[in-house]
């Protein structure tokens, strides 16, 4: 009985939030009576001089920094909303966040190597209103370790003569 009950209520629930959803034609009223801001106040697009940048080989523990430079070649005000490093090695340093049309403005990326080896690709997303809202920046860095001591692996495999 109290399973009857209960799939009955549920059914009697997924109905109505199903029919409520469904229901979006006073919404699409009040949104069509609403001008579209880009027609009215045109559009801001950010465009960036080099989106990807190798920086080449460095030793582990080094820091390394790089300028991206961008402009807004849009016809509307471009507003950087928010940057976000995919790591927590990369610090990020905005020069200007509102940039008229025609406005040039730099992001400098700075990665600390220490802990890191090898091939490294280390990105920034950049958030703004321009029409494409999401951009990404990237740098790559060979991290070399430098030769500290020597492994005991080397040991067992010394080119010295052997003493019999």
């Amino acid at each position: 009985m109290i399973n009857r009950v209960f799939s009955v209520f549920l059914i009697f629930s997924f109905t109505f939030v199903l029919l409520l959803s469904c229901d979006n034609t006073a919404k699409r009223e009040i949104v069509d009576t609403i001008p579209n801001s880009a027609d009215s106040a045109g559009v801001a697009k950010i465009e960036f001089i080099d989106d990807f940048v190798d920086l080449g080989t460095i030793d582990h523990g080094e820091v390394i920094s790089y300028t991206f430079t961008f402009s807004n070649k849009g016809n509307a005000a471009l507003i950087v909303n928010d940057l976000v490093a995919d790591c927590g090695c990369t610090k990020v340093i905005l020069s200007k966040e509102i940039l008229k049309p025609g406005e040039t403005a730099t992001i400098e990326l700075v990665f600390d190597s220490r802990g890191w080896h090898g091939s490294q690709f280390k990105s920034v997303s950049v958030k703004t209103n321009a029409q494409t809202p999401s951009r990404t920046i990237t740098i790559k860095v060979n991290v070399c370790l430098l030769y500290t001591s020597p492994s005991p692996r080397d040991r067992t495999r010394s080119r010295m003569p052997s003493s019999a």
